[in-house]
């Protein structure tokens, strides 16, 4: 069975590198690298890094290309 596991901790994940990206890099990781018994946990923590990362790419064109900050 290849859903073996909850489905709410990649949901988490996805919450957490949406709020922050340093954190959601870090949650996927885990997930990628520690939870390699559960193919679900594998495949959205690959999804969460990318996830994070496109965050953070477009965070920095808000912050420093248009000038918009986030308080």
């Amino acid at each position: 069975m290849e859903n073996k596991g909850t489905i709410i901790i990649p949901i988490i994940g996805y919450i957490i590198a949406l709020i922050s990206p340093l954190l959601g890099l870090v949650y996927g990781a885990i997930l990628v690298f520690f939870k390699k018994d559960t193919p679900l946990y594998q495949k959205h923590g690959r999804f969460i890094i990318y996830f994070a990362i496109l965050v953070f790419i477009i965070s920095l064109i808000l912050v420093f290309g248009l000038g918009i900050r986030f308080i």
